[in-house]
This record gives C-alpha cells, structure tokens and sequence, in this order.
C-alpha cells in the first residue's frame, strides 16, 4: 500500500489523473464532477461525458469505429512505405507507373503483401466507415443525450 502511495505522490501521476480524477482525492459523484474526471483524463476522454444506454450495447456493430481507426492507421503505414517506391505518371500513357507497379510486386521486398494490404484494407475501410456512419444514424448516437 505504501508503494501506491508514493506513485500517486509522482508528478506522472498527477499530469495523468488530474485533479477531478476518479483516482485522486476530492472526487464527488455529481455531474459537474463527472464531466471533470472525464475531460481530465487522458483514458476517459475518448467517450461523451453522458451516453444513452443503447448507445452501449454490445452488438455486432459496436467496434466499427475503432475497426475504422485501424484501417486507417494500416492504410497509412502502407502507403508511406509504398510511396517510397511509386511515382504517379501519366507520360506516355502511364507506363512508368506500370512499370513502377510491376517493380514493387517483382522487386521489393513484401512488395506484393504490402501492396495487396493497402488495396484490401482501403476497400475494407470505405465499407466499416459506411456501415459505422449508418449504426451511428439508426441509433441516434450522434444527438445528445
């Protein structure tokens, strides 16, 4: 128990859980209190202070937006590093961007995975994205509470 309260006395500790904090003193269940502990954590501050109740439930649908995220964050991974490759062109009928295409699925290294996880994933992202927009719609999730 003393360890804990050395690290809560760490100014680590306190630039992360601010005062307001569910873990730091002078914590009040009200909803000024509410919305102060989670505007002043780091943790809590992906999600609305106030959320509906079927705004929560568990469903098939429910992690589209972070699935979304994810695709984004592979999509540009995969793009930085195909970008070291590729040089769009439209001389001559856009043969040197064929031939960059061929070059980076017969010469570099995962050339062809890299380029085939971008192409998928984009296609994955439009429809996670489109699906999300609709649950996010049909619930209402976007109105306040």
């Amino acid at each position: 128990m003393e360890l804990l309260d050395k690290t809560r006395d760490t100014d680590v500790w306190k630039s992360i859980f601010r005062p307001g904090s569910v873990f730091r003193k002078g914590y009040k269940d009200t909803q000024r209190d509410r919305a102060l502990a989670m505007m002043n954590n780091v943790m809590y501050h992906l999600h609305p202070v106030k959320i509906k109740r079927h705004g929560l439930k568990l469903t098939y649908t429910f992690c589209l937006g972070g699935l979304s995220f994810f695709l984004f964050v592979l999509l540009t991974v995969t793009g930085i590093y195909l970008m070291f490759f590729y040089r769009p062109s439209a001389n001559l009928g856009g043969a040197q961007a064929y031939g960059d295409m061929l070059a980076i699925r017969n010469g570099v290294i995962f050339g062809d995975l890299v380029r085939n996880i971008h192409r998928w994933g984009a296609h994955l992202m439009v429809l996670s994205v489109s699906l999300h927009m609709a649950r996010v719609f049909y619930t209402g999730a976007y109105k306040p509470p």
